[in-house]
């Protein structure tokens, strides 16, 4: 409590912690909010831009206090991996005209097989396709998806380098090899962002859902009353059931705001002691 009611610091402005913060700002009992936030801007993993003419969004660090064991373990069992995308604006479209999505399908290659090649030589075949965005004022672009540690080592790459990788992929997907190279490129850097290092969570080999619950549950875990709690965590890998998702790391900040919520009113029902 603070003097005329609640105070409470957001750690991230990220969906989850904008979203905590929106739901509980229209609280009657908060007085003091603030969203601190490491980047300059908000919206964490969701990432708004203007390019090749219409709004793209980039979706896909940490705060770090003393953590119970159970916890740590958790948060090392569970996987956070990178996930980019890669826009390729062309003059003209090669793709037919109902053509929604282009699909990348390596047939000399296994995942059972030992690959001894460089990611240099293959980090391309990590590639899924292609979903084609609607032309907008004549703009044609693809969007690729890549994750992994090919993904990562895309990061490395310049744009002319991977510009150059991906042409010769389309090529060979169309059996054109005089496709025009694209006019231009843009894409996301999530694992060297400083702040992120990643894209989203998944259940890695070896974790379960009981590891998510694990890392959703408020700190101190042993606290008698919920009044004692003085951490409370949100994100898209703290939701069982949408991890990975937008909408379960928004979820999950309304769900954090409505436990404090619903301990406030809670306390507010309470009958006062008689003097």
């Amino acid at each position: 409590m603070a003097s005329g009611g609640r105070r409470v610091l957001v750690v991230g402005g990220g969906i989850a912690g904008l979203g905590a913060a929106q739901r509980l700002g229209c609280h009657s009992a908060v007085r003091y909010l603030r969203v601190l936030e490491a980047t300059n801007r908000a919206g964490g993993r969701i990432r708004s831009e203007r390019c090749f003419g219409f709004l793209k969004e980039h979706q896909d660090t940490f705060f770090e206090p003393p953590l119970p064991a159970k916890k740590a373990e958790a948060i090392r069992k569970i996987g956070f991996g990178t996930n980019n995308k890669v826009f390729l604006e062309f003059e003209e479209p090669f793709w037919e005209p109902d053509c929604q999505f282009i699909q990348v399908v390596w047939e000399d290659t296994s995942p059972l097989q030992d690959i001894s090649l460089s990611l240099q030589d293959t980090w391309f075949k990590k590639l899924i396709g292609f979903l084609v965005l609607p032309t907008f004022k004549s703009v044609h672009v693809l969007c690729g998806f890549i994750a992994g540690l090919e993904s990562e080592f895309m990061e490395t790459l310049s744009d002319e380098e991977v510009l150059q990788s991906l042409t010769q992929v389309l090529r060979r997907v169309t059996g054109n090899p005089q496709l025009p190279v694209p006019k231009s490129i843009l894409r996301s850097h999530w694992h060297s962002a400083p702040y992120t290092c990643g894209s989203y969570s998944y259940v890695a080999v070896g974790s379960t859902g009981d590891d998510i619950d694990l890392l959703a549950q408020p700190l101190p875990t042993d606290a008698t009353d919920d009044d004692q709690f003085q951490i409370l965590f949100a994100g898209e890998a703290t939701h069982r059931a949408f991890y990975s998702t937008t909408h379960g790391a928004l979820l999950s900040g309304w769900r954090e705001a409505d436990r404090l919520i619903h301990l406030w009113d809670s306390q507010a029902q309470q009958p006062k002691p008689r003097l």
